[in-house]
C-alpha cells in the first residue's frame, strides 16, 4: 500500500515540476507582447526586446522592404480568425535567409541578423 501511495506522490510531483517551466514562461515579461502593439496587429521594432521605433506591419501586404532594420517583432493576431503570419528576411525584396517568423500570438525579442524585409501573409 505504501508503494502505491509513494508512486502516486512521485508521479504528482513529476507532473507539477514538468508544468512549472511552462507556467513561468507564460508569465515572463520578455515573452509577452509589448503593450504598444494593438490586438490584431503585427509590429516590428528597431531595438531588441521590443524597444526603439515601432514599425506597424500590415497583415497580408506581401513583401515589404523596411526603412530601418528590425531587431524584434510581435504578432498579436489571436485565434479564432484568419491566421496572419510574418517572415522576416535578411535581404531586401524578401530574399536571403528567413531570420524570424511569427504566427498568431508569437513574438521574437531578438532578430539576428537584422531583418530588412518582411513577407506578410494571411
Amino acid at each position: 500500500m505504501r508503494a502505491i501511495a509513494r508512486a502516486a506522490a512521485v508521479a504528482a510531483a513529476t507532473t507539477a515540476l514538468a508544468a512549472a517551466p511552462l507556467t513561468a514562461a507564460a508569465d515572463d515579461p520578455r515573452t509577452a507582447p509589448p503593450p504598444d502593439c494593438d490586438p490584431g496587429s503585427i509590429c516590428g521594432y528597431t531595438g531588441y526586446g521590443y524597444t526603439g521605433e515601432t514599425v506597424p506591419l500590415p497583415a497580408g501586404a506581401g513583401c515589404v522592404d523596411l526603412k530601418a532594420p528590425l531587431r524584434s517583432i510581435t504578432n498579436t493576431f489571436g485565434s479564432p480568425g484568419i491566421p496572419a503570419v510574418a517572415n522576416v528576411y535578411s535581404d531586401r525584396g524578401c530574399a536571403g535567409e528567413i531570420v524570424a517568423s511569427v504566427g498568431q500570438e508569437e513574438s521574437d525579442p531578438m532578430i539576428v541578423p537584422d531583418g530588412v524585409s518582411v513577407f506578410l501573409a494571411w
